[in-house]
């Protein structure tokens, strides 16, 4: 299984921010402070929430 896309609204620092993924490899870049490891953890909470 593999994420299609990824729609965050009031998440951390994200107002508002759609984010559409290759089904074959993705790379996270930015600078310091930008949001890079709220993405993984937006997507670690996703797959929690499917096992409770």
């Amino acid at each position: 299984m593999y994420i299609k896309e990824l729609t965050l609204e009031n998440f951390r620092n994200y107002e508002k921010q759609k984010i559409e993924f290759n089904k074959n490899i993705n790379i996270i870049y930015g600078n310091n402070a930008q949001g890079k490891t709220n993405i993984i953890e937006s997507i670690f909470l996703c797959a929690l929430r499917k096992i409770i």
